[in-house]
């Protein structure tokens, strides 16, 4: 698996409760400007005609501000008004007593207001995924 190369829909079943469906990435990629475009429209349409969708998990670069492609995917997740979370993924790329104000920098930029939570996370080293999980699991069991 190419992390952060995703260039098709994967689904990963989860204890066949739900399934985590990742989704085409747009940002820091060696996309073309076309080929990006294509993935937004991409994106926007399954936003819009999946009725399955329950909960978007808005991955986030940790260590850079959002790009204007990041405030363009917020954008279309907002509009969807579907539920969503912001993960501010690569907390392990920075220091550890950095990473809580720079999720709140991040959300402060992104949403402004806080009415979407927003976690630091790290895939690599699967650190801080508790409070996600709990996150998860307390929204799927309301």
């Amino acid at each position: 698996m190419n992390l952060g190369k995703t260039r098709q829909i994967n689904f990963y079943n989860i204890d066949d409760s739900f399934y985590f469906v990742d989704l085409p990435g747009y940002g820091f990629s060696k996309m073309s400007k076309k080929e990006q475009e294509q993935v937004g429209k991409f994106i926007e349409e399954y936003l819009f005609n999946r009725h399955e969708i329950v909960l978007i998990i808005f991955l986030i670069d940790i260590r850079h501000s959002p790009t204007a492609n990041d405030k363009l995917m917020y954008n279309y997740i907002i509009s969807s008004g579907l539920p969503c979370i912001i993960l501010a993924n690569k907390a392990d790329k920075i220091a550890i007593t950095k990473v809580d104000d720079t999720v709140k920098l991040l959300q402060k930029e992104l949403n402004p207001i806080g009415d979407i939570p927003s976690y630091p996370f790290s895939s690599e080293r699967k650190i801080y995924k508790d409070d996600v999980w709990k996150f998860i699991d307390d929204f799927l069991n309301k």
